[in-house]
């Protein structure tokens, strides 16, 4: 199988604030490739007006699900402009350990009250809620779209009693519009989201020669289950960060910075 040269890579989220100091800009003087930035959706959190009329009452659960970080932002937002204080004693169920670790830069909650799957998947995380000791009364902080979250038909099918919370909005941009993906050589995904947007805007994207690179095991999945082929991912063992990966990635096609 031929090697394609990587000239043109697109990095589907917002450009650093500071390119000339970032890593990207080490990838283009290091491998002489060309970069360029677009996200390919956007994110607004529910008005706490709006999030009323839902009659939640979120002191009455005594487990919350997390599985993003916008879900984590928007919740805690709604729950400060309710002048609600989460108890510490309720449980948080995380999709892995860095969402369980965000979730503690709003609460001062207890390790042993953070519950997560080591191996970061929606399956593993659905068997922890569905084995928990207590039955408990679940409330979980979604898009409005809950289709955009594979963990909703794993609690349906599983009947798990819970109830959606949708905290923010997921608007996905006909990227075909704006941009031609086929003159990427590789194209970056930060999100599930992003993948999603693909979807929408091509309805039948073919990948070609085209490199996917994938952060996140939940990125990597949605990725996989589109039909992507993804050659270049992270975190592993031997690429903690996405820029090792593409950076190895490069050495190869592109050749070792002499």
């Amino acid at each position: 199988m031929n090697v394609v040269k990587i000239k043109k890579i697109l990095f589907s989220q917002n450009p650093p604030d500071n390119f000339e100091k970032s890593l990207y800009a080490e990838l283009v003087k290091k491998h002489g490739v060309s970069v360029d930035f677009h996200k390919f959706f956007q994110i607004k959190g529910v008005p706490v007006e709006e999030f009323r009329k839902s009659r939640i009452s979120i002191l009455d659960y005594t487990d919350i699900i997390m599985t993003n970080k916008k879900a984590i932002e928007h919740f805690f937002q709604i729950a400060k402009e309710m002048q609600i204080e989460i108890p510490k004693t309720v449980n948080y169920f995380c999709i892995n350990a860095a969402t369980a670790h965000y979730v503690q830069k709003y609460t001062p909650c207890r390790k042993r009250r953070m519950i997560f799957p080591k191996d970061g998947t929606p399956e593993k995380l659905v068997s922890l809620i569905e084995n928990h000791p207590s039955p408990g009364n679940f409330l979980f902080p979604l898009a409005i779209d809950p289709s955009v979250n594979q963990l909703v038909k794993l609690l349906d099918d599983k009947q798990i009693n819970y109830t959606k919370a949708e905290v923010f909005e997921i608007s996905f941009a006909d990227v075909s519009k704006i941009i031609d993906i086929y003159s990427y050589d590789m194209v970056v995904f930060f999100s599930p989201f992003g993948i999603q947007s693909l979807e929408y805007s091509y309805p039948d994207f073919k990948q070609g020669t085209m490199v996917i690179g994938a952060l996140g095991s939940r990125v990597i999945a949605a990725a996989q289950n589109a039909g992507l082929n993804v050659q270049v991912m992270a975190p592993t063992p031997e690429h903690p960060s996405i820029f090792s990966a593409i950076d190895t990635y490069l050495q190869k096609t592109n050749g070792a910075k002499r």
